[in-house]
């Protein structure tokens, strides 16, 4: 009797573990947030962080990496976009290392600034990009930039935020002389 539990309690574990393996053999690795029909691998989603990078990078103040944008423009597309859209979207990620290695020679990740900045403002005037990577490209830069403009960053440290109607001055100094 109890070399039988033991058989089935090794069966058991065994047949779990054989479950579990497909999803340790991942080798695009797992996203930082799962979303609902936007569907990217890790190696996607860092080449939409390093874009976003691209259009804001860091200087004296954060950058569109330490802010998270990436995250932020992922989820817009997942909530804002109807399938088709998202299908171009998709799509437009997925053909933005082929078009840089296609123009430059080199993955997007590996261009230098200057190379990815005329790589993005080529894109933008159409040349030889398709439409999914141009639409792609146009809103994720929009996206990017509103994510930057309404982040608390920026609305706390760089341009502080007042609600309407402002301040109220009542006691101000009034110039006589003129």
């Amino acid at each position: 009797m109890t070399n039988r539990r033991i058989w089935i309690k090794q069966v058991l574990i065994a047949g779990g573990g054989i479950l579990l393996m497909p999803a340790c053999m991942n080798d695009d690795g797992a996203v930082s947030v799962v979303l609902k029909n936007i569907k990217v691998n890790a190696k996607e989603e860092s080449l939409l962080a390093e874009l976003a990078e691209t259009i804001i990078p860091a200087t004296d103040t954060l950058g569109a990496k330490a802010l998270n944008l990436h995250q932020f423009v992922r989820k817009m597309f997942d909530d804002c976009y109807d399938k088709p859209e998202q299908a171009k979207i998709v799509n437009g990620l997925k053909q933005l290392n082929p078009h840089a290695e296609k123009i430059a020679g080199k993955a997007f990740g590996e261009l230098n600034t200057a190379e990815r900045l005329a790589l993005l403002r080529a894109v933008s005037k159409g040349e030889g990009a398709t439409e999914d990577l141009k639409f792609f490209l146009k809103e994720t830069r929009t996206w990017v930039i509103k994510g930057f403009n309404t982040s608390e960053y920026v609305m706390t440290k760089l341009i502080p935020y007042e609600m309407v109607p402002g301040r109220f001055h009542g006691c101000f100094p009034v110039n006589k002389s003129i």
